[in-house]
């Protein structure tokens, strides 16, 4: 059972860790390339007109939005399930131990923090400003398509910074859950 549970928790680790990692890996890819390449949607030609760059930047949006949709939903899941494995495997079964679990506790809390922040706070103004901005675009509503694209990018802003954040606190939970495992499990001293 110890050992199911800590490849469990790694397991569950490693995919949270995946789902921080690979929107912003694919976002940037998708980010660089589409634009330079042109990409183009018809029903936004007259909004963008010459700006390629700008169309390219949508086209982006729309091909990487269903990925951090995707890894959102999967961090609502990950997140508690990797706060709850490491707590399973902290108390009850004392397989590890020492100040680096504390480490850990703390860095996996906090990451889960702030999925519960972004999930909550960020995600769905994100999300309603997006597809204001899509619907204005798409309308040549200029006014409109500019005010909703301001809005959506001061919380893209923030978000990248709290996806930053939540990076760095896996990283750590992520070594100090390393170390922990490495200090092993508390022994028992010989009966006399």
């Amino acid at each position: 059972m110890i050992r199911f549970v800590h490849m469990l928790f790694w397991l569950t680790l490693t995919l949270w860790v995946a789902a921080v990692i690979l929107p912003g890996a694919a976002g940037i890819s998708a980010f660089i390339e589409l634009p330079e390449r042109h990409a183009s949607i018809d029903t936004y030609s007259a909004y963008f007109g010459d700006d390629t760059k700008g169309m390219g930047r949508l086209v982006a949006g729309f091909v990487i939005d269903p990925l951090f949709v995707f890894t959102n939903i999967a961090q609502w899941i990950l997140a508690p399930a990797a706060c709850v494995l490491a707590l399973i495997e902290w108390r009850p079964l004392h397989t590890s131990r020492g100040f680096s679990n504390w480490v850990r506790l703390f860095a996996l809390f906090a990451a889960l923090g702030l999925v519960l922040l972004h999930n909550i706070a960020f995600a769905p103004a994100m999300a309603a400003d997006l597809a204001a901005y899509r619907a204005a675009a798409a309308a040549n509503e200029a006014e409109l398509a500019d005010a909703a694209y301001a809005r959506f990018d001061q919380y893209h802003l923030l978000a990248e910074r709290l996806f930053g954040l939540r990076f760095l606190c896996l990283i750590l939970a992520v070594c100090a859950s390393a170390i922990s495992t490495a200090m092993g499990p508390p022994r028992q001293e010989p009966a006399a």
